[in-house]
């Protein structure tokens, strides 16, 4: 009996001698992955953000390395100017390692930023939105396949609202980048000039499909409160929206698609939910034929397009 017992205290003692010299190589192990992973991940992400010209414009404080995912993160990061950026964020999530660049899939948290600590722009922004204080999340993924690009893009924000955009475009001149194209979008959204895109990519990028939707959250509701729609008539406010369809190149105000215009998003003001927009044309369009419509007021007809509310 003695001689059992100490042959099972023996076997215990070795078990736990494995136990705990496993626990320290698995500890090694990971601490390894993230050491040296985070060093490789944080070599191309600068690379990346250099070639694509965004280097002086994203700042960041670590890359950090998840060694059971192999998701490297960028933390504490702020885009623009370094001391008043236009965003903060927590952290910024690259969903594959090693880091599968053109394609992207990415996962980002706004940090909750006060209003005096964003720039003058982004400032000027919350004011018309009516917020102190920006927080949010969102997620944006894009695919290459031959020439084709599909993307899709969502985004959260307290107290404004839900965004989520997709896209499936071509793109005819190979001698695109897509490195440059993204910095391009960035850069013109960001400066507030998105119609400098069909100027730069006019004849080398066509639109196969779009789909927008925003759900709303309190943006709409400061914006537009329900007592200015209730004290105008709704033959005023249709009027109004129509002539605003044909202001943005969609429609002539005596059409009948700016008619379905007014009258979607006259629904969508009286009770805000879920506004949708859709482009389909029957063939692929280029940036310069949707810019042409638009300039001659029937992009809504032309493109196939289509507003929807919940």
């Amino acid at each position: 009996m003695n001689n059992i017992g100490s042959k099972f205290k023996n076997g215990l003692g070795k078990a736990v001698t494995y136990f705990i010299l496993l626990s320290c190589f698995a500890v090694l192990v990971i601490y390894a992955v993230q050491r040296f992973g985070g060093d490789y991940a944080e070599q191309k992400i600068q690379e990346q953000l250099e070639l694509s010209g965004l280097a002086p414009f994203v700042h960041y404080e670590s890359v950090h390395l998840d060694p059971f995912t192999l998701t490297p993160s960028l933390e504490n990061v702020s885009f623009g100017n370094e001391f008043s950026p236009w965003l903060r964020f927590a952290r910024i999530s690259l969903n594959s390692y090693p880091i599968n660049y053109p394609d992207l899939d990415v996962d980002f948290w706004i940090q909750e930023s006060p209003i005096d600590s964003l720039s003058r722009d982004t400032r000027n922004l919350m004011r018309a939105a009516g917020i102190e204080t920006l927080l949010g999340k969102g997620s944006f993924t894009s695919k290459i396949e031959g020439n084709k690009v599909s993307s899709s893009f969502a985004l959260d924000i307290k107290d404004i609202g839900k965004l989520a955009w997709a896209s499936d475009i071509s793109i005819l001149d190979q001698n695109i980048a897509m490195d440059n194209l993204r910095s391009d979008v960035l850069a013109s959204f960001a400066l507030g000039q998105p119609e400098a895109l069909p100027i730069i990519y006019g004849d080398a990028i066509e639109v196969r499909s779009l789909k927008v939707e925003y759900e709303e959250s309190g943006l709409i509701a400061h914006l537009v409160p329900k007592s200015a729609i209730s004290s105008e008539s709704t033959e005023n406010q249709l009027n109004g929206l129509k002539y605003a369809s044909q202001a943005l190149g969609l429609a002539p105000a005596n059409s009948k698609e700016a008619e379905l215009i007014a009258e979607a998003l006259l629904r969508f003001l009286k009770q805000p939910e879920k506004l949708t927009l859709t482009l389909s044309p029957s063939s692929a369009i280029s940036l310069k034929e949707l810019a042409l419509l638009a300039n001659e007021g029937t992009l809504y007809k032309d493109s196939k397009m289509e507003l929807s509310t919940k």
